[in-house]
């Protein structure tokens, strides 16, 4: 019954909330065309054609070729992977960090409240995309550190909602008697505090998943992303300097990052209107 509950309600939520069910059918796409990628692209992406700018629909190749002769629409569809993959990546991993750090800010008060807050004023005065630069530029840009860099220097956000979740939580008459009973503070936390105040922090590292996609395409676009993946910032990039006679390069690839970004802003915000009684509310 319970499941079939869910499923109910679920099924409820995805009619009446017209933003998250285009968000999803959305996501859908990007996620079949990023696992399908080798069976929908019609060429290698890293081969060179001898055709060098051909316009689209031009010998054979549907979206063109690039600078170089690559194919425009294999590098678009191999570049759906890279940009899901640093994107669901690093918002995971901010995800994660600003829920511990804000649960235990929020949960213990007193002084660690006072040090935690302090060192996310810290980050948050300091221009994330500008610590990333000289990150990336020191360590490299193999794409491994580009998602570990960017989930954390993101986390911030999810830390303040954690923190305030934790705040009005643990005043709580459940939590109040999960003390009582002789639980450990961070029993409480984990078991207690963090599931029943997660729901605002889903919501918001849906919606840094289009952040991190967006930092990532700058840094390609800035030459310091990973060369050895496909990246639509790279095509970005690429394409910025045939603008007048190959348009298509860096018009197509732009395309596709606002589609994937508008895509989890949708789901993030969708979320948050479910998710949120206040919001729900004012609808």
């Amino acid at each position: 019954m319970k499941k079939r509950t869910f499923f109910s309600q679920f099924k409820h939520v995805i009619k009446t909330n017209a933003q998250l069910r285009t968000g999803l059918i959305c996501l859908v796409i990007l996620v079949t065309v990023a696992l399908l990628a080798p069976v929908l692209a019609p060429c290698d992406p890293y081969k060179l054609y001898d055709s060098i700018l051909a316009k689209p629909g031009t010998s054979g190749h549907i979206l063109g070729t690039d600078g170089l002769g690559r194919d425009v629409l294999s590098q678009i569809l191999y570049g759906a992977r890279t940009s899901l993959m640093i994107g669901v990546v690093a918002a995971s991993i901010s995800g994660i960090i600003g829920t511990c750090i804000g649960g235990i800010a929020g949960f213990f008060g007193g002084k660690v409240d006072r040090f935690v807050s302090e060192f996310m004023n810290f980050f948050l005065m300091t221009p994330s995309f500008f610590l990333i630069l000289i990150i990336v530029a020191l360590f490299g840009s193999n794409i491994m550190y580009i998602m570990i860099v960017i989930g954390f220097t993101s986390w911030t956000g999810n830390a303040r909602l954690m923190r305030a979740q934790a705040i009005s939580l643990k005043e709580r008459t459940f939590v109040k008697s999960a003390t009582a009973m002789g639980e450990g503070k961070f029993a409480i936390m984990f078991k207690h505090i963090i599931p029943n105040g997660i729901f605002p922090i889903v919501a918001q590292t849906t919606m840094n998943v289009s952040s991190a996609i967006l930092s990532e395409a700058g840094l390609s676009f800035l030459g310091l992303g990973d060369p050895n993946v496909v990246s639509w910032g790279q095509m970005i990039s690429h394409g910025k300097q045939y603008m007048l006679k190959g348009w298509w390069i860096a018009a197509f690839a732009g395309i596709a990052v606002i589609f994937t970004v508008l895509t989890f802003f949708m789901i993030g915000d969708g979320m948050n209107r479910v998710l949120s009684p206040k919001m729900n509310s004012n609808n």
